[in-house]
Parts: structure tokens; C-alpha cells; sequence
């Protein structure tokens, strides 16, 4: 159990990724051959949690699995991170998603089944384990579509118990962008988006145009720009990081885990420039290994390479 507001509460979807990389395009009735692959946990929500707990913060993790194999791997997976899985409801008539991603650096395309992720709920969370957090992270906006519609609901009641809030949506599949985000951001103290996902929510093909439409509806605001590093804007003012250069292996999982480097630095009470670069340090450490956890597997070895990013 987290200590009392000491950490993160993460609501959010679990599935499983099957990394297939350097794999070209499937064609109907035709076979393709992958280099490599990797079965690894998934769900942004989840590798959040993961690599924020690797860091150094209490997180614990409310959400919904099937009795199944996949849910057993992505709540031991959770649990080896350190992370709190105790709220995760467990229900056999559901099964934990799935998501398929074809992985060709440093583009990737990904296939998801939902399942389990889109039956949490709001009558689903446990406020007295909410109240003894700090601060509560939603990922995976569009795709929980059983709680989505009551986000704002869910961050306004976090926001009355004493917690900040943050926000990272990932891409809506529907390509709508609806009027429940608006809501959702109108009790939301920190926005993850990347640079595409800025762009269709404001409306606007220019990113500049973007983030000054955004900044408006959200006391923060972090811009991820993939290999550009990350635009900040809170406190009436801007910056820039442009990040770090490293080998890049497999991107699934760097934006989850420019989050988690945020949100840890935050909650420490960095300053924010402090805060944008530990984002894109812990996402640049995020890329160095297959799939969205596997640079974040010994707490250790995490600190020394990013002490050793960070000095650059």
C-alpha cells in the first residue's frame, strides 16, 4: 500500500503487446517473416505505472483484467515493477486486450482488441485508496470507453480530495476527438499529448497554432515531439528540451515514459525545465530496448544510465 500522499494512483487499461520488429507490411494470403519479437506488458496506462514505480515513486494501479493468462502476466509484470496492484479488479467474463505492434524504427503500427480496458468504470474506483495519493494519471483516454465519458467527473472528485491530475489521451481510433476530452481537460492540471495528438485537438495542422490553442485550457502543458525533444508551457511561460540522441530500437512505450520521468520529477518538486528534461530522458531510455518496460527492469541500472544521459 502507498504511503498517505506520498505517490501516483495510475486508472487506467491493461493488455499485452506482442512486438513483432523489423517486420514489413502484412498482405492477405501472403506470409511475412519478423527479425525479432517480444511478448511484453502494454497499455500506456500500465508502462506509466511500471517505469514511474522503477524511478523511485509509490504508484499503485486501478484497473480491469480478465482471470486470465494475459491479465496474470500484466498484473505479475505490474507487481516485479513495485507497483500497487491491489484495486485491480479481476472479472472471468472478460478477457484482458491485446495489442499487435509492427515495429519498423522508428515508425510503428498497432492492431489492439480492448477487451477488459473497456469495462472500468467510475463506480469502479476506490476513492478511499485514491485519497492517500498525491496525484492520479489517466492514460489511454479514447480507449476506455467505459470510463471516458466520466473522466471529468473522476478528476474533479480526485481534484476536491486534494490530488493534481494529468492526462495523456493516445490516439483516438475513431478520429473524433470528442466533447467528453474538453471536459476531461477542464479538470486536468498536467497534458501529455504528442505533436499529432496537439495538433487534432486543437484543430490545427500547425503545431505553434496548437500549442497556443492548448495552453489556454490547461494550467500545463508538455508537447511530446518524438526525436525533437518536448515543448513545455506552464507558469506563463515556454520551453524547449530538444532531448537526447540515442540508438533507437523499438519507440513503443517512449511517450509513456517521458510521463513517468515528468510526473516523478514533478512530484519532487523539480523545476520545470528540470521536469521536461528528466521527461525526455527517461523516453530516450525508453527506445534503447524492445517493448514499452524493457529498459526499466532493474531500478539500479535504470539511475546510472540516466545519470549518464542526463550529464550530456
Amino acid at each position: 500500500m502507498m504511503s498517505s500522499k506520498a505517490g501516483v494512483v495510475v486508472v487506467g487499461e491493461l493488455n499485452i503487446d506482442l512486438v513483432l520488429w523489423k517486420v514489413p507490411m502484412p498482405v492477405y494470403e501472403q506470409e511475412k517473416l519478423a527479425e525479432d519479437m517480444r511478448f511484453t506488458m502494454g497499455s500506456s496506462s500500465a508502462i506509466t505505472a511500471h517505469n514511474l514505480s522503477m524511478l523511485g515513486t509509490p504508484v499503485g494501479f486501478i484497473g480491469k483484467a480478465g482471470s486470465d493468462i494475459f491479465g496474470d502476466f500484466m498484473i505479475d509484470g505490474l507487481r516485479r515493477g513495485g507497483v500497487d496492484t491491489a484495486p485491480v479488479i479481476r472479472d472471468r467474463a472478460l478477457k484482458t486486450g491485446a495489442t499487435i505492434i509492427l515495429a519498423n524504427p522508428p515508425q510503428k503500427a498497432l492492431l489492439t482488441y480492448m477487451g477488459a480496458m473497456a469495462d472500468l468504470r467510475l463506480e469502479d474506483i476506490d476513492w478511499d485508496y485514491v485519497s492517500q495519493a498525491r496525484h492520479l494519471h489517466l492514460g489511454c483516454f479514447f480507449l476506455q470507453t467505459g470510463i471516458r465519458k466520466d473522466v471529468g467527473k473522476l478528476f474533479a472528485k480526485a481534484k476536491e480530495l486534494g490530488l493534481s491530475t494529468s492526462l495523456d489521451t493516445n490516439w483516438d481510433p475513431d478520429d473524433v476527438w470528442g466533447d467528453d476530452l474538453q471536459e476531461a481537460l477542464a479538470h486536468t492540471d498536467i497534458f501529455l499529448p504528442n505533436d499529432d495528438e496537439a495538433k487534432r485537438i486543437a484543430g490545427s495542422d500547425d503545431l505553434e497554432d496548437a500549442i497556443a490553442t492548448l495552453e489556454k485550457r490547461v494550467p500545463v502543458l508538455a508537447v511530446k515531439q518524438g526525436g525533437g525533444g518536448a515543448t513545455l508551457c506552464a507558469g506563463g511561460k515556454r520551453y524547449h528540451d530538444p532531448g537526447f540522441r540515442v540508438t533507437a530500437v523499438e519507440t513503443t512505450g517512449a511517450g509513456d515514459s517521458f510521463n513517468a520521468g515528468f510526473l516523478h520529477r514533478y512530484l519532487s518538486g523539480a523545476e520545470w525545465a528540470e521536469c521536461l528534461r528528466w521527461g525526455n530522458a527517461c523516453g530516450a531510455l525508453a527506445v534503447t530496448a524492445l517493448g514499452g518496460t524493457g529498459a526499466y527492469q532493474d531500478r539500479q541500472t535504470v539511475a546510472s544510465k540516466l545519470k549518464e544521459l542526463l550529464a550530456k
